[in-house]
């Protein structure tokens, strides 16, 4: 298939599709560590995002995440705790996205460290995600892309709820690639 050798292949055309996130077949998920044990979880309900080819054949990837409609798991004050202003900013900042530097395609069949910068509260930082080996030929495309890593919510503003709440947010994507404009 075409398509699926799209991340190992050679620099493409600038006509060449360019493979998308597909929302229906991925998962974006935060979860918060809280002091006392437990964990607050939560699904992204709307993002998207794409790949970018470069010139050289190294591969970017950009992502934003629709924090307004992230469904966590737990009690009302929770949601609304991590809605506030005081943690995700949910009203003033509804976009949490996400831009790698430019990668090697081997990176999606081999794994390794992923960097890139993180907007979240409107607050952009360098951050390193894990992007695991892949079990299939095709990433994205016969097995998912899987990506991880945890952030300082201090470093992002995010500085209420000591007390209460770990340090770490972390965020987990399983990643699925349709050919752009598929539905």
């Amino acid at each position: 298939m075409l398509a699926a050798g799209w991340l190992a292949a050679p620099p493409a055309a600038a006509d060449t599709p360019v493979p998308e996130i597909d929302p229906l077949a991925s998962r974006a998920a935060i979860t918060v560590d809280l002091r006392v044990g437990g964990r607050v979880q939560g699904r992204f309900q709307d993002f998207d995002g794409r790949l970018e080819r470069h010139p050289d054949g190294r591969l970017q990837v950009h992502v934003r995440l629709d924090a307004t409609r992230l469904v966590l798991e737990g009690p009302g004050w929770m949601d609304r705790s991590m809605r506030s202003e005081k943690f995700l900013d949910v009203a003033r900042h509804p976009a949490i996205r996400f831009r790698s530097e430019p990668f090697p395609p081997e990176l999606s069949r081999e794994g390794g460290w992923m960097a890139g910068e993180l907007e979240l509260r409107g607050v952009a930082r360098p951050v390193r995600f894990q992007m695991d080996p892949s079990g299939c030929e095709a990433p994205g495309y016969d097995c998912d892309i899987h990506v991880s890593g945890v952030v300082s919510r201090r470093e992002f503003g995010m500085v209420a709820y000591r007390v209460w709440l770990q340090d770490g947010v972390g965020f987990d994507f399983r990643v699925r690639l349709r050919q752009s404009g598929q539905p």
